[in-house]
């Protein structure tokens, strides 16, 4: 994920926790890499080992850029 796509992420994960079906485990792995609690390491991890998690970055990351990502 680049710079820019993580600050995106950032800024809008707040807002779309809330509204998705993500788990409270899930919830705070996004909480904490928000405020700065994981790095982006640690969060890409994380993303590898969570599917649903990952599908929900992209979803996000894409609904910000209007633009698909490529697969």
């Amino acid at each position: 994920m680049s710079t820019i796509d993580a600050k995106i992420l950032k800024s809008r994960l707040t807002k779309h926790a809330k509204e998705r079906d993500l788990s409270e485990q899930q919830r705070k792995l996004v909480e904490a890499y928000r405020m700065g609690k994981m790095n982006e390491q640690d969060f890409q991890s994380q993303l590898s080992k969570d599917p649903v998690l990952a599908k929900w970055v992209r979803q996000v990351l894409e609904a910000a850029s209007k633009d698909p990502l490529s697969k």
